[in-house]
């Protein structure tokens, strides 16, 4: 047996941690009006096809399920034939062959993928069918439930709308799940607090920032009477109804509360997953995504765990660098087996030159429907696999130091970051 197929062997015998899904919190919750086309197109290998061409009303069409299945097959194909190789569309493919039995998917089989796949559904336990017999995950990091089947998840959870508030009425919501009103900057403040020691007493495993999708991760550091002037925008104009626009708060009340989270996640030494690098959707401005901008944050807020996001992509060598040169910086490859199989390897093999083993967490579905988890943990397992074969052929180390580490990376090191006992 060479390095690869024992090395994949031993992958593939690893009851394995994921650092990040975005699926319903329990399998009740998953949508009941649906079929295949409507429940695999939610996202990602619907933007391939947006990509490859299918404009965003016939992607709708596509997706819904009242549509006869054949037609809005039809419309997709040549979008689907045009993006099948990428890393979605291999995905799915691969779910569909070992989930549903199905070797390809085309006009002549798409009925019958979707009759197994509705049959699926109605005959229940899939996730415990997918997510443990399929995948042999012990545990995912769900964004963001704290209500999640704990079974299947931990939970992630976000204060993305104390950062970035729109409108007075968040502001009166939190009052009233806090159980003091909000007046001031301070009141906010404290109220962020309490909602933070809630979470983390209720089981929270991590925080979450997914803010990367609404503007820089640049985060300055503005006075606390510069947050406050931008904080009392929002009493302007006290009695106005809730049905009025949003208002768009300025930047420097946003960086204030960021750097408030962070204080508090320091003195508690909890782990911050940042979302950076490619985002999900058509038409993305990704500069904004750059771990390096995170920079400053990294400095200053020593004791908090950065779970640094989709390894970085296309900023592979950058987020290699900040790992390496920073003690709380951690590379998490969530999403990123899919989004280039390929560049994922390559990225990986450069990381075990410059990246401490201890550092790297290997695979998070960061999937919304539970059949894509498993394809994604198929090419993640053969990716690493490959990645440290390569290793093993340059003399970098042996196999037993290759097996050491893809336990590290599927195992060992995300529990640690986000306290999953291992038993």
């Amino acid at each position: 047996m060479n390095a690869y197929d024992e090395l994949l062997e031993y992958i593939a015998g690893l009851e394995i941690v994921d650092t990040h899904e975005h699926l319903p919190h329990r399998e009740s919750a998953r949508p009941h009006n649906t079929d295949v086309l409507a429940e695999w197109l939610r996202h990602y290998f619907s933007c391939d096809l947006v990509s490859a061409g299918l404009r965003e009303a016939d992607l709708e069409r596509v997706r819904d399920p009242h549509g006869d299945l054949l037609d809005r097959w039809l419309l997709a194909e040549p979008f689907w034939q045009a993006a099948q190789s990428t890393g979605y569309g291999r995905s799915l493919a691969i779910a569909a062959r070992d989930l549903y039995g199905i070797d390809r998917i085309d006009a002549d089989t798409i009925a019958e993928l979707n009759r197994r796949f509705v049959a699926a559904r109605e005959q229940g336990n899939h996730y415990r069918f997918v997510l443990k017999e399929k995948s042999r995950i012990r545990v995912s990091v769900l964004d963001s439930n704290l209500d999640a089947d704990r079974e299947f998840f931990v939970s992630a959870i976000r204060f993305d709308h104390y950062i970035c508030p729109t409108h007075r009425r968040e502001l009166v919501a939190a009052g009233q799940r806090v159980g003091f009103p909000i007046h001031s900057l301070a009141d906010w403040k404290q109220a962020l607090e309490v909602e933070l020691d809630r979470a983390f007493e209720r089981g929270a495993a991590t925080l979450k920032c997914g803010l990367a999708y609404q503007r820089s991760l640049r985060f300055d550091k503005p006075t606390t009477a510069e947050a406050e002037t931008a904080f009392h925008e929002f009493f302007a104009d006290p009695h106005a109804p809730a049905w009025r626009g949003s208002i768009k708060v300025g930047k420097a009340l946003q960086d204030h509360m960021m750097h408030h989270l962070l204080t508090l996640a320091d003195r508690r030494g909890l782990t911050f997953q940042f979302h950076t690098g490619l985002q999900e959707g058509n038409g993305n401005v990704i500069y904004d995504a750059n771990p390096v901008l995170l920079t400053n944050l990294f400095l200053e807020y020593g004791d908090v765990k950065f779970d640094v996001f989709h390894m970085g992509y296309p900023y592979m060598q950058e987020l290699s660098n900040l790992a390496k040169n920073f003690r709380n910086v951690f590379i998490d490859m969530c999403w990123g087996h899919i989004i280039s199989p390929t560049a994922a390897r390559r990225a990986l093999v450069e990381w075990l030159d410059a990246v401490p083993a201890n550092k790297i967490s290997a695979f998070g579905g960061d999937y919304c429907f539970v059949d894509g988890v498993y394809g994604h943990q198929y090419l993640a397992r053969r990716n690493v696999a490959a990645a440290l074969a390569e290793k093993v052929a340059d003399g970098s180390f042996d196999l037993g130091r290759a097996k050491e580490i893809a336990r590290l990376l599927f195992v060992d090191n995300p529990a640690r970051l986000f306290g999953v006992e291992l038993g």
